[in-house]
């Protein structure tokens, strides 16, 4: 049953993002910037999903400290490691759409900059939760996904907050660019849903083993004791 669910929604996903790439082709070019500006339907979406995975790091890292339940923490730890993949595309597409934009790759403006900052950050987590023993590594891991968090406010605010942001505060779009802007936001979700899905299976499937393990190193633990004990 489970295994036609995923296959159902690995079929979904992928076609709704065949269905926003052909779109993305057919929608109008803009007029200024020319075909490069279609780049937009892969970057917002992109940083979309980035902002909602490090937002759900932030929610499972709470419910974690709270429970204590593993499960919380790999939940945090999967979004943040498939949101590091989707930020790595924003940083990636965002200067290929600045060069023709601004006639540069990168500018320190607010907006990039602060979303640098992110990505070496949440990079961070991941060193952090690798190098820290086993005991602690969960509730570490835990604090700095709450932490972290304080960045995104400042990403999603820095063009309002400070002066000298060359990305807009609004942009005015056609009904068929917003209608694709809006289906591939739709489509990269639900694949963002998916693959965090896949990486949270992977990281149930290892605490399955590693607990498996610890019984089998108890039993056995357990049974010299008693040959001792029986020796004596």
């Amino acid at each position: 049953m489970m295994t036609k669910l995923r296959i159902g929604l690995w079929t979904v996903a992928l076609l709704m993002i065949g269905a926003s790439l052909w779109f993305v082709v057919g929608a109008p070019v803009e007029a200024q910037m020319g075909v490069v500006q279609k780049i937009v339907y892969i970057h917002v979406p992109s940083a979309t999903v980035t902002l909602l995975a490090f937002a759900l790091t932030f929610a499972a890292s709470i419910a974690y400290l709270a429970t204590r339940a593993w499960i919380w923490d790999a939940v945090a730890a999967s979004a943040c490691e498939v949101g590091m993949v989707f930020a790595t595309i924003v940083l990636v597409s965002g200067p290929l759409w600045a060069r023709s934009a601004w006639n540069t790759w990168w500018t320190w403006e607010p907006r990039l900059t602060t979303f640098l900052i992110l990505w070496v950050l949440y990079g961070g987590y991941h060193i952090v939760r690798s190098s820290v023993a086993e005991s602690s590594k969960r509730t570490i891991s835990s604090v700095l996904g709450i932490v972290l968090f304080v960045n995104l406010p400042i990403v999603w605010k820095s063009v309002e907050w400070w002066r000298g942001s060359l990305h807009p505060r609004s942009v005015t779009m056609t009904g068929e660019m917003r209608a694709t802007l809006t289906l591939s936001m739709a489509a990269w979700i639900l694949f963002f849903a998916v693959v965090l899905w896949e990486r949270l299976r992977l990281e149930v499937l290892q605490n399955a083993a590693e607990t498996a393990v610890r019984e089998d190193d108890a039993g056995a633990a357990g049974s010299a004791a008693r040959r001792e004990g029986v020796a004596r």
